[in-house]
């Protein structure tokens, strides 16, 4: 009996001692705008792990020897903290900064964890791209990723930007990334029609692991787009709404006013022979009723003070030209989203509206969206269904970019400052050489429609066949249908203008249609065996079919009662003139690939992968058609080698290296270059068909060799974080232009001539500089430096491009003009450079030199700081382009250049030169010394701009609550920039300014409600 007694003794004293070994810990995890976090991972160091549920909530047994905690979750920068001595934890964990160390990487093939992925990538998360007032997400990836190069060229509501991943690698074709949204390919270029808010990750590929699974088409890098899934539980409801306004950004060019202008007529256009001597008036009154115009002598005393009346009246008029064009814009986004599911089912649905008006006048976007994202999961089979539908209507200008005189932007800028805008009666001051009241009549009397409609569909089945062995098929398309339309009153003096179709205005439509299928199946592996070896790979059979199409017509004679509608065309015949325009095209593509990839590691320590692709591209003669793309790649974990174990230094090392091979399919002039193509012509006045492309049939992909070495790390508990890469890509068999015998009936034909290397390495370092439970500053910093480089061109050494030239041994866009040294002071008169850098009074385009840099940036990056405290976060995103030089083709025309009489001049121009001895930047204006087209219109167009400030304060609520909680804030966009480029914006996405929407400053305040 004591016997016994002294067991259960024992045994009670031994569950006591055990249970005080443990301890209970309970907590909740919340995201960064303080709502609840589920599905976290919660990590005793050195001890046992759990997930947070739906509400954020854990609760864990820790260990009574245990002293610290790592919460961590997908997309958010992992968080060591003490535990507490009453057992209660609230932590806010902070997005992770793009690029840096997050724990899963999407190919667009699968998924893999970062520390097995040997490839360069970086991760914009769904917190970075959310509620931000802009309509296309390309737009909104400025500065979030090393490497990624974002031109926002255009401030018109919902256009795109332009896109360039590790430079340029072609020498004509296209350089857009690819875009892939779960798995399915999308059209370049049109994402307005899209809803970022639905967003839930973007990876950027940027080597060859990534980028050669896409073979002949990733060579400009891939862009995979994960939206958002559903997480299984209560369901759970979100609204968000912004409104606010857009202002035009400050122009760092000041125009004439009225009496500058009229000093200007008089002291310098007069004078120098431009403006008529005769004794006649010649319409500039700053010279017609100047006491100096010779004239004036002649006149009485009677005469002059009329004279004086008049020029006093004309000074009275001082129309601000940009006050009329441009404008405050309206902006205002809705969206209701919800979320849940069952332990089988979950769902992810929204619905969205957005309007933004430009702030140039007539301008605008209107967008409804629809998503629903469905999966379905049972013991063997995994469904997900993804879809999303679209409709925008956009509203623009005449004239988005250009000189035309029909671009408000232009006739802002150009039209003379004593021009009145209305007549005495009201109306529109319209009539030949009116520049401003021309094109603001066009703004009432015309419209310019384009309505879009893009759905895209994407549904993915996985079948567990064996021991880790599963069939998997993803299918998909993408579509995207637009209507244009364009109306011009016949009542307007732009429809009047019409003269060669009859002089009463016009009604045109068209119709555009792109359809893109995809149908990926095949067999994938996935088995980890000892817990030190796991295995993924895959076999996959691919088919690609592309459909475009487009038709338009413009009708004329239109009936002022019928406004708006094909209706009012009157039927063209051989004597009213009103003979309708009609044009249209139809083309298509196809691709059919086979895919084997693979990546096998080793004790969590070692990483070995390896992928192949054969690529039958139908844009290529049957005898190029397989064409073989691979990529190998390793990387080593160093945190898991045992004498790491001694150190205090790194808390993650990783050291991983890939190289392989891509090409460019979008290299091509048109899907069926390589065949020798006919179009309608004629001659001598018979129709007929004629040749239009002499074809090639030794056409061959635009191909790329991809090396890249990579360093990841972090330290200090983990509040350090870096990733630095180096790479090399070097485009070869580019299309290059080479001349052809005359005998032939064209001049030259494109082959596969040209080399283009691109080299650099980029940074992406993130610190939390404070980390305490309830105050967290967090800095990031991105940057990436490119060396582009023409290698070879085939037979040529150069060739001319615009206003650029392509040079072996120079970048691509490298500016090809005239040098100019100054003004000689006594003359006036340029002082060129000649083709050796030596003075000149001579301007010869056979003294072009390409010493004045290209419009592609060395340097560019981003600059994010993010800081919480108790219930309050602020965050701050900079972007940067730093040694780009633009062709200021504006300056010209402002600047003494064409017409520079009828056109409104800088006010600088007031310092011509107009006497011997005068220093000045500006040369003598007169016959035989016209401005021309030098070095001094090339610009430095690098800047530093704070892209956005998003302040805001966040209300939790108990869970028993109808609202969960609500967050309030308030943001700015393009708030400040600091740039030499002279004029509206530095960022316009190509070589040449020529008065394009420019980037406006907005600034919103939003509410974002739980449900």
């Amino acid at each position: 009996m004591k016997a016994r007694l002294c067991l259960l003794l024992g045994l009670l004293a031994g569950a006591l001692f055990c249970q005080a070994q443990t301890r209970t810990v309970t907590g909740t995890v919340l995201d960064f705008n303080g709502l609840p976090l589920a599905n976290s991972t919660v990590r005793v160091i050195g001890g046992p792990a759990t997930i947070t549920d739906s509400t954020g909530r854990f609760t864990i047994n820790v260990p009574a020897t245990a002293s610290n905690i790592e919460i961590s979750a997908v997309g958010f920068t992992a968080q060591t903290i003490p535990i507490p001595a009453d057992g209660v934890i609230e932590v806010r964990l902070q997005q992770a900064a793009a690029g840096t160390l997050q724990e899963v990487v999407v190919t667009g093939y699968g998924t893999r964890r970062r520390t097995e992925f040997t490839g360069a990538t970086s991760r914009v998360s769904a917190q970075q791209i959310q509620q931000v007032p802009m309509a296309s997400f390309d737009q909104i990836l400025q500065g979030r990723a090393a490497g990624l190069y974002v031109a926002s060229g255009s401030g018109q509501p919902g256009s795109s930007a332009r896109v360039n991943i590790r430079g340029v690698g072609t020498l004509g074709g296209g350089s857009d990334p690819l875009y892939v949204v779960d798995g399915v390919p999308v059209e370049v270029g049109v994402f307005r029609t899209l809803n970022p808010n639905d967003f839930e990750s973007v990876d950027v590929l940027k080597d060859a692991s990534g980028t050669s699974l896409y073979g002949s088409r990733g060579a400009n890098g891939v862009i995979v787009i994960t939206t958002r899934r559903g997480r299984s539980g209560t369901p759970q409801f979100q609204y968000r709404g912004q409104a606010g306004l857009s202002r035009p950004p400050e122009s760092t060019i000041d125009m004439m006013n009225t009496d500058q202008r009229l000093q200007f007529e008089e002291r310098i256009l007069g004078p120098s022979g431009i403006l008529s001597a005769s004794g006649g008036l010649t319409g500039f009154p700053g010279w017609d009723y100047s006491p100096n115009n010779p004239r004036y002598q002649n006149l009485s005393a009677a005469e002059r003070a009329i004279e004086a009346a008049r020029l006093d009246s004309v000074r009275q008029i001082n129309t601000n030209w940009q006050d009329v064009f441009f404008r405050n814009g309206t902006f205002t986004s809705h969206e209701l989203n919800a979320s849940g599911g069952t332990a089988n089912t979950s769902f992810y649905t929204s619905l969205s509206y957005f309007h933004q008006e430009g702030v140039v006048l007539r301008s605008s976007l209107d967008r409804y969206t629809f998503r629903a994202n469905v999966d379905f999961r049972t013991d063997r089979l995994t469904v997900g269904v993804r879809s999303g539908a679209g409709w925008s209507r956009q509203s623009g200008i005449e004239s988005e970019a250009g000189i035309a005189l029909a671009n408000p932007i232009a006739a802002a800028f150009l039209t003379l400052p004593y021009e009145r805008l209305y007549r005495p009666n009201g109306s529109i001051n319209t009539g030949a050489g009116r520049i401003g009241p021309n094109a603001f009549e066009r703004l009432q009397s015309t419209t310019s429609l384009n309505n879009q409609f893009k759905g895209n569909l994407s549904v993915t089945a996985q079948f567990d066949i064996w021991n880790g062995l599963s069939f998997r098929s993803t299918n998909g398309l993408d579509y995207r249908n637009n209507n244009t339309s364009r109306f011009i009153d016949p009542r307007s003096f732009a429809g009047q203008s019409l003269t060669a179709n009859g002089g009463q205005g016009s009604y045109a439509e068209g119709n555009s249609e792109f359809l893109n299928l995809i149908t990926t199946s095949g067999l994938v592996f996935s088995r980890t065996v000892r817990d030190r070896h796991r295995i993924n790979a895959q076999a996959l059979i691919e088919f690609i079919a592309n459909r475009q199409r487009n038709f338009s017509g413009t009708g004329f004679g239109i009936i002022a009662a019928l406004p708006n509608t094909p209706a009012a065309i009157t039927p063209g015949s051989a004597t009213n003139n009103f003979i309708p325009l009609v044009s249209g095209a139809r083309t298509r593509n196809a691709l059919f690939s086979q895919i084997l990839s693979g990546d096998y590691t080793f004790d969590r320590k070692y990483t070995l992968s390896a992928s192949v692709r054969n690529d039958m591209p139908s844009q290529v003669p049957e005898e190029n058609r397989n064409n073989i793309f691979w990529s190998v790649g390793a990387s080593w974990n160093v945190m898991e080698e045992a004498f790491m174990n001694r150190q205090k230094i790194f808390q993650e090392l990783r050291v991983r290296a890939s190289h392989g091979t891509a090409a460019n399919a979008q290299g091509f002039t048109s899907d069926f270059g390589y065949l020798v193509s006919y179009g309608a012509g004629g001659y001598a006045g018979v129709p007929g068909i004629v040749p239009t492309s002499p074809g090639n049939p030794l056409y061959e992909l635009e191909y790329q060799v991809i090396s890249n070495l990579g360093i990841e790390l972090s330290t200090w508990q983990r509040r350090a974080r870096a990733v630095f890469e180096i790479y090399n890509k070097s485009s070869r068999r580019l299309f290059a232009s080479q001349p052809l015998s005359r005998t032939t009936g064209f001049n030259a034909l494109n082959t596969n001539a040209g080399t283009v290397r691109n080299r650099g390495f980029e940074m992406t370092l993130s610190a939390d500089v404070v980390s305490q439970e309830k105050f967290v500053v967090t800095l990031g910093f991105n940057a990436a430096y490119t060396q582009n480089r023409i290698i070879s061109l085939g037979a040529l050494n150069e060739f001319v491009s615009g206003t650029s030239i392509v040079r072996v041994g120079y970048p691509i866009g490298t500016h090809f003009v005239v040098g100019l040294l100054g003004i000689d002071p006594q003359t006036g008169n340029p002082i060129y450079e000649d083709s050796t850098g030596k003075p000149t009074s001579v301007y010869s385009a056979s003294n072009n030199r390409a010493e004045y840099g290209t419009f592609l940036p060395k340097w560019q990056g981003g600059f994010s700081t993010d800081v919480t405290w108790r219930n309050f976060d602020l965050r701050l995103l900079f972007s940067f382009a730093q040694d780009v030089q633009r062709f200021n083709n504006e300056r010209f025309f402002y600047e003494g250049g064409n017409n520079l009489f009828q056109y409104n001049q800088r006010v600088e121009m007031l310092n011509s030169w107009t006497q011997p001895g005068q220093v000045t930047e500006y040369q003598r204006i007169g016959a035989g010394n016209s401005r021309q087209f030098t070095s001094r219109d090339i610009n430095d167009a690098s800047f530093f701009r704070m892209r956005n400030v998003n302040l805001g304060y966040t209300f939790n609520f108990n869970n028993n609550k109808p609202i969960r909680g609500f967050r309030l804030f308030a943001q700015a966009q393009n708030l400040f920039t600091w740039t030499k480029w002279e004029g509206f914006d530095p960022e316009e996405s190509n070589n040449i300014a020529t008065y394009e929407f420019p980037n406006p400053k907005t600034y919103t305040v939003g509410l974002d409600i739980n449900f």
